[in-house]
């Protein structure tokens, strides 16, 4: 079965790119005026030399201002089967089974800026980002192979509040477990009115039915990859950008087609972004979810040595009322 989204019920909203700079990774950074940081998010989906595919996630600012936590699904690091099972295996013990919240310092100087918290620190540098497991057990570094896009839905019909997604794509390199490990890396961000945090944005409560982010390596080691959303059942929402030899380009009528299987796991995903078209296959879960697969085919005929997808695909499941509810435990920790 399949569906096809960006049908009926347009929003307004922009599209930009800018080369990243230091300062975009400082807390005083904004994308636009009367807004404030809503969340951040670190995702790697990399592999050893034997194919063993890893995904990793950390978030912070998302649910409670000056914290970072594992972001649920529960992840620290997981070992990725290829299976439509939910329940992939915990590197790591202790992540599987609680989503841990902790305070993270902040430091900002001319030269770096990083966020250090009980267990672990993420850096931003002059040579990219730098991930690091307070015992040792993984360090990821990612240099970037696009630039910062970023989106803005703004107060109109339907969104009360305006919002801000940025978003942009690295290179990673690293170790996991002590094993030498590569693929790709993501950091994204979102902004609001000040004291939202992300479950309270319009774009997760009106407007996403997909979130796909991926990237892809050349046998003559040139990358590719992007990030697009597309809106819920009935909502033309398609803002996104691809990178193409090298130049990142951002678009707001991207359209994509996923198909699922009789169980309703996605399968496959044929996107349309400009000119271009490219083909994603699925065959792996992370959660309830979280897909991952690979690029099979694009419009360019090339054929890439690697690739990664990632898609979030929640049907039904991110609406107000159970975004609501996720919030209640955090209420008193907000003064509210």
């Amino acid at each position: 079965m399949s569906n096809v989204f960006n049908e009926r019920s347009a929003f307004e909203f922009t599209v930009t790119t800018e080369r990243p700079t230091l300062d975009h990774y400082r807390r005083g950074w904004i994308p636009g005026p009367d807004a404030a940081l809503a969340g951040m998010w670190i995702g790697a989906v990399v592999n050893n030399s034997a194919g063993q595919t890893y995904w990793g996630l950390r978030g912070a600012d998302d649910f409670l201002t000056g914290m970072t936590h594992v972001v649920s699904p529960i992840a620290g690091f997981k070992k990725l089967r290829p299976t439509f099972d939910s329940e992939q295996p915990h590197l790591f013990a202790e992540y599987s089974t609680i989503d841990w919240f902790e305070p993270m310092a902040y430091a900002d100087t001319a030269a770096s800026v990083s966020l250090t918290y009980p267990s672990g620190r993420i850096e931003r540098d002059a040579d990219g980002l730098h991930w690091h497991d307070a015992s040792g057990r993984w360090e990821i570094h990612g240099t970037n192979v696009t630039d910062v896009f970023t989106v803005h839905v703004p107060v109109q019909d339907g969104v009360a509040e305006h919002a801000y997604y940025r978003h942009e794509l690295m290179a990673a390199t690293g170790t996991i477990d002590g094993i030498p490990v590569s693929g790709y890396l993501h950091q994204d961000y979102a902004y609001g009115a000040p004291g939202r945090v992300y479950p309270e944005l319009p774009i997760v409560r009106h407007l996403q039915g997909m979130w796909v982010s991926w990237m892809h390596e050349y046998p003559d080691g040139q990358w590719g990859g992007g990030c697009f959303w597309q809106g819920r059942d009935g909502v033309a929402f398609g803002p996104g950008y691809h990178v193409t030899d090298g130049v990142t380009i951002a678009h707001d009528d991207i359209t994509a087609t996923p198909a699922f299987d009789d169980a309703g796991k996605l399968t496959r995903l044929d996107a349309n972004i400009g000119s271009d078209t490219y083909t994603f296959t699925f065959d792996t879960s992370g959660s309830y979810i979280h897909y991952f697969g690979r690029l099979t085919a694009s419009s360019s005929a090339k054929v890439p040595s690697r690739s990664w997808c990632w898609v979030e695909y929640a049907g039904a499941l991110l609406a107000p009322e159970i975004l609501d509810m996720a919030m209640a435990p955090f209420d008193l920790a907000r003064g509210r």
